[in-house]
């Protein structure tokens, strides 16, 4: 199968980088039957896949199937294949006695649709197949042209389950170009699979996983980190039953955990091509670059978390310093193919009440336009949920957040990678007004209050989950902040101010028209006031 496949490859790329020779390697698969799956499960453009990082130099079909029923399989992997491509059919199926019916004719006429097509550079003959049928097919053959090889073009992550999977093609449920890792098989997301891992139930854990691939994950987050498991063990036995069921290994894996050795070892367990989470550069340049090479040897893509030596990055700034010294050392000194680093440049939490928090979530998503344009190929995740953690318990609060912030770090600047939950997704469309103008406001930080008002709508929501369990009428909704309506203006509001020359002026025409005071009325004899101050009493 190719696990195996892989072991080998593994085996000879380490003995040619030992010895310094260069001698081309040919790998051949076999589908069993016309459902054009491997004895594992595995689709041919999954087989190519899974093994295309060790650059063979061909790849291809033998035995199983006759040449005839080869064709639709021959025809997929010739138009995905970047390497030579080869098929040894047999001479048709066997008959009832174990022995094969075609003749030297029938199998070259049955292998002639795929020269006229220009599928294959080299043809042979596998179970069945005889010297004069390796010459009949070598007749037809020469009048036919080999195949081009394909162009060139933008490299792309191409993962692989029992099924493939090419990241920067996908749209999720919603319609969004973005890939849903699944996060419920996560000991650190999901309660009830943290509760089944430590009872050892790990059938009912599989129930999770094909639930997660139901409702709309991509790719499987496994994460059974916990200091009270055994990892390693536990990593090994979770991978090793997930392949055994179609339903959760057809998509691939993500492999999870804070120790380089857990991973490791789902890894080699691991038939297609994974995803591992994570490395960084807080072990430090040298481990930082022997991890890589290792995971590059065992073909993984990689998540590289946005740490260094100096800690965790909080700042646009330092998630985008980090994230591009991590890229020139992985691409430059590592080798490592671009397309297949995923960088997580840290979601942190917003909302709550630390002034230092509040621009967490519009850092990452400026950060993220910024390490795409300057790390060619590279994709972007981070574990969504981290966001909106102060608002844990009411799951419409949280996920309102997470639509807002994913609509506009995936349309306006380019991330591609989530750990989400699928089933509780919000399409952005959906959102009521009033709540995507409060989300608005707490992700971009647009207001001091933006997380006291998420703090009273959350209440209320709380109020309303409480109403329903009682069979109560919901409570009152709070106004919220009233988007303010534009006043009509008018010529006259368009004037624009002229500097001032003196305080405003009284309405008499004395004072409109700047006219002196006499002062007639100011002398103490003046008979109006002679008259008052003699009906005064108190002047002496």
């Amino acid at each position: 199968d190719t696990l195996n496949a892989k072991a080998a490859l593994y085996a000879v790329g380490e003995y040619l980088e030992f010895t310094g020779l260069d001698v081309p390697v040919f790998v051949s698969g076999t589908l069993v039957d016309q459902s054009g799956r491997t004895l594992s499960g595995q689709t041919g453009e999954a087989f190519y896949a899974s093994i295309r990082h060790a650059k063979p130099m061909c790849v291809g079909l033998n035995c199983a199937l006759g040449a005839k029923h080869m064709t639709p399989f021959v025809e997929k992997l010739a138009k995905c294949v970047e390497c030579f491509l080869h098929v040894y059919s047999n001479a048709g199926l066997p008959n009832a006695m174990g022995g094969y019916d075609d003749t030297p004719a029938d199998m070259a006429s049955e292998n002639k649709v795929f020269f006229e097509n220009g599928w294959l550079n080299m043809v042979g003959g596998c179970c069945g197949s005889t010297p004069p049928h390796i010459k009949a097919i070598r007749e037809m053959s020469e009048h036919f042209e080999p195949r081009k090889l394909p162009d060139v073009g933008r490299p792309k992550m191409w993962l692989s389950g029992l099924e493939d999977l090419i990241v920067d093609d996908v749209h999720n449920h919603l319609g969004m170009p973005f890939l849903n890792v699944g996060e419920r098989c996560n000991i650190s997301g999901s309660i009830r699979f943290k509760k089944l891992m430590m009872k050892g139930d790990y059938a009912t854990a599989m129930d999770i996983a094909k639930k997660q691939v139901e409702d709309g994950a991509h790719v499987l987050d496994i994460n059974v980190d916990d200091g009270m498991l055994d990892g390693l063990a536990a990593m090994q036995k979770f991978v090793k039953i997930a392949i055994t069921e179609p339903e959760v290994s057809k998509v691939p894996f993500m492999l999870d955990a804070s120790k380089f050795e857990i991973v490791l070892a789902g890894l080699k367990w691991c038939q297609g091509k994974p995803i591992i989470n994570s490395i960084s550069l807080k072990v430090g340049e040298e481990l930082f670059k022997e991890q890589a090479t290792l995971l590059k040897k065992h073909g993984a893509a990689v998540v590289v978390m946005a740490f260094d030596e100096e800690g965790q990055a909080a700042t646009e700034e330092e998630k985008v310093r980090i994230c591009k010294r991590s890229y020139d050392i992985l691409v430059d000194e590592v080798k490592f193919p671009p397309e297949d680093i995923i960088f997580d440049p840290n979601v942190l939490t917003i909302g709550t009440g630390m002034e230092e928090h509040a621009n967490y979530g519009i850092d990452f998503i400026k950060a993220t336009k910024r390490i795409k344009e300057i790390c060619p190929y590279v994709k972007i995740s981070g574990g969504i949920s981290n966001l909106s953690f102060g608002f844990r318990g009411v799951m419409k609060i949280r996920e309102s957040i997470h639509s807002v912030f994913l609509q506009h770090a995936i349309l306006e600047s380019g991330m591609d990678v989530g750990i989400v939950n699928p089933h509780e997704m919000i399409a952005y469309q959906e959102l009521e007004d009033d709540m995507k103008q409060l989300c608005d406001n707490l992700v971009f930080n647009k207001i001091p209050e933006a997380t006291d008002d998420m703090l009273e709508r959350t209440g209320y929501e709380r109020a309303c989950i409480d109403a329903r369990k009682k069979n109560l009428p919901p409570p009152r909704k709070p106004r919220g902040r009233l988007p303010q309506m534009p006043r009509l203006q008018f010529d006259y509001d368009k004037i624009p101010p002229k500097p001032a020359t003196e305080p405003p002026l009284p309405t008499s025409d004395a004072a409109q028209n700047h006219v002196p005071n006499p002062y007639i009325n100011s002398n103490l004899t003046h008979e109006k006031i002679a008259a008052i101050r003699a009906k005064a009493t108190n002047l002496t």
